[in-house]
Parts: C-alpha cells; sequence; structure tokens
C-alpha cells in the first residue's frame, strides 16, 4: 500500500514538471529576444567618473551577451585582476553568483548586461544564445521530438531528439545539473 502510494505521488510529481516545461511556440513567447543586449550600469560609490566611462565604452569593445555581470572589488577599482565578468547565462542571479564568486566575496556588481526591453519576473530566462536556438531553426533541427537542456548555473545547454539527447548535449559541456527548459 505504501508503495503503491509512493508511486502515485512520483507519478503525479513527475507529471507535474512535466507541465511546467513550456513547448517551442509558448516558449518563444515567455522569452526575451535573441536580438541584442543593454548594459546596465550599477552605480557603486567607489566607482569614478573614469571607470563610469570606461563602463559606458564596453559594448563597442566587447560582445557581452545576456545574461551577464560584472563583479568589481572595491578596494583595488575596476582595473584589477579581481575583476571578473560573467556572460551567457540563463539568467541575471546566476551571472551575478558567478561573477562575484569569481571575484570574491568583497566584490560588488557594477554592470548587467540583460536582453533589450529587460523586465523582472518572466516565467523563462534564457541566455542569449539559447534564446536564439529557440526563436530560430535549429530547435526543429533537432527532430520531431526536438527539446532544449539548459544548466541553470553554467550557462550551458543543449538541443537535442528528447529530453535526455538534449540533456546529454547539454552535459558535453562539462556542466552536471542540466535540466530540460523546452520540450515538444
Amino acid at each position: 500500500m505504501i508503495r503503491a502510494t509512493l508511486l502515485a505521488l512520483m507519478t503525479l510529481s513527475a507529471a507535474a514538471t512535466a507541465q511546467q516545461v513550456p513547448d517551442q511556440a509558448t516558449a518563444k513567447r515567455l522569452l526575451f529576444s535573441a536580438r541584442g543586449a543593454q548594459l546596465a550600469i550599477v552605480q557603486e560609490p567607489f566607482l569614478s567618473e573614469a571607470d563610469i566611462a570606461t563602463l559606458r565604452e564596453l559594448p563597442k569593445i566587447a560582445q557581452m551577451k545576456y545574461y551577464g555581470a560584472l563583479a568589481v572589488d572595491p578596494a583595488q577599482g575596476l582595473q584589477s585582476q579581481a575583476t571578473r565578468g560573467a556572460f551567457n547565462f540563463h539568467s541575471i542571479e546566476a551571472a551575478r553568483a558567478a561573477a562575484i564568486s569569481g571575484c570574491g566575496a568583497s566584490c560588488r556588481i557594477v554592470a548587467e548586461i540583460r536582453p533589450r526591453g529587460y523586465a523582472e519576473g518572466r516565467a523563462l530566462t534564457l541566455n542569449q544564445d539559447a534564446s536564439g536556438a529557440v526563436e530560430g531553426r535549429n530547435f526543429g533541427r533537432a527532430g520531431a521530438d526536438a527539446a532544449l537542456a539548459v544548466s541553470p548555473s553554467t550557462g550551458a545547454w543543449g538541443l537535442g531528439s528528447g529530453g535526455q539527447a538534449a540533456i546529454a548535449t547539454c552535459e558535453t559541456e562539462g556542466a552536471g545539473d542540466c535540466e530540460v527548459a523546452v520540450a515538444p
């Protein structure tokens, strides 16, 4: 009896999880466009006017994909070896965490790379490359059961014919936490 109840609960849980994964058409409506990103400078008291001017120039000299963040150690300044950027993650929170992790606990986020028209609260966020894959023809080329898997912590992603194939492709990028984000 207990075993049957546990199996039923596991089946219901799996079904509920599967229902939360959008198909390609729904994902397209939920995602920001892959056509462009914008730099948002986070005003910190330790940033000089020259630092802010440098940050404003970054999009002209470097291609930074959303979601991204730049972390700086206030004691060392913007142009130090401690400064770390994390780009092309699946959420702004993951990009912030990666930038701080690379820079150090005392570091502060001074810039973020967001999709054009960014607003918090989207039910689905993917990095710029994965968003482009969902928008474009490559998604359908993965097969009749095309699925996209992502690593929430690294920004890795992969397409495949079915969820397991998408997860396997994502894991080839070195990620160990891949999960299906878009399914047939």
